[in-house]
């Protein structure tokens, strides 16, 4: 069983990498390079408008405020699961432009992995899904299909909707997190939980739920299903004025 993690460089990624080298010492990482912010905010700007990214700019400037207020919670969340967010050592990685590009294309081809797992990349094209005949699998941080893009945890409470601030563990396709569904689950939060702890809280519930599905992939008994009793709606970053209107409203922090 060969596993190759596609993905960027963040503490997420590390966290799922070292589980799986437990498991999997032959592990093969990929990580691609970031995109640059002019990119995002021009593709932004077309999407969402000026006013609402002028708005996403402004809640940008405050999370370096929010993130040291946070730091020492969020040590404690992934110490406390008995995880760890640093890259391990002695690990070779591969290095892209980007998760679309030839050579990441001609990488997977020569790895020939079984599973590849997918963590905050690019939406991968169907010709990078269909460089080799792995199974392709995604933590997706919301409960799908009802909170697709970013920030699912924390848009499921923006909506009162606790009952569906959780995680998912999916198969890939070439849509915005609508691949068929291997697992799903709910995370708790407490009063010392915000924007920046949810998708640590998400991804401690993630991690074993990808080392299930990763064995049913080996075992042959991986179940997939689609949620048909949600709507299905895509979501963005917060703007500086949603932020704290949820704030005032509902007390998410």
């Amino acid at each position: 069983m060969k596993i190759v993690v596609l993905a960027t460089d963040s503490p997420s990624t590390w966290m799922i990498v070292n589980v799986l080298r437990a498991d999997y010492p032959d592990l093969r990482v990929g990580i691609e390079q970031p995109v640059s912010r002019f990119v995002l905010l021009r593709n932004r700007m077309r999407k969402l408008g000026v006013v609402n990214v002028i708005g996403q700019i402004l809640f940008m400037l405050y999370l370096p405020v929010l993130r040291q207020l946070s730091k020492g919670r969020i040590e404690e969340l992934i110490s406390s699961a008995g995880l760890s967010a640093e890259p391990p050592a002695g690990l070779v990685r591969a290095g892209f432009i980007s998760v679309n590009s030839d050579a990441c294309r001609e990488w997977l081809l020569k790895e020939a992995p079984d599973v590849v797992v997918v963590n905050g990349t690019r939406i991968l094209s169907r010709e990078t899904l269909a460089a080799c005949s792995a199974v392709f699998l995604n933590t997706h941080c919301g409960i799908t299909p009802a909170y697709r893009g970013v920030h699912g945890g924390y848009w499921a409470l923006e909506q009162g909707d606790a009952a569906n601030a959780g995680v998912t563990v999916h198969v890939v396709d070439a849509g915005v997190d609508t691949g068929d569904i291997a697992y799903q689950k709910v995370f708790e939060i407490d009063r010392q939980d915000n924007f920046l702890t949810y998708p640590v809280r998400q991804y401690v519930v993630a991690v074993p739920l990808m080392k299930a599905a990763i064995e049913g992939v080996r075992s042959g008994t991986l179940k997939l299903y689609k949620r048909e009793d949600l709507p299905s709606a895509i979501w963005f970053h917060p703007t500086l004025w949603q932020y704290l209107w949820t704030l005032l409203r509902r007390g998410v922090r």
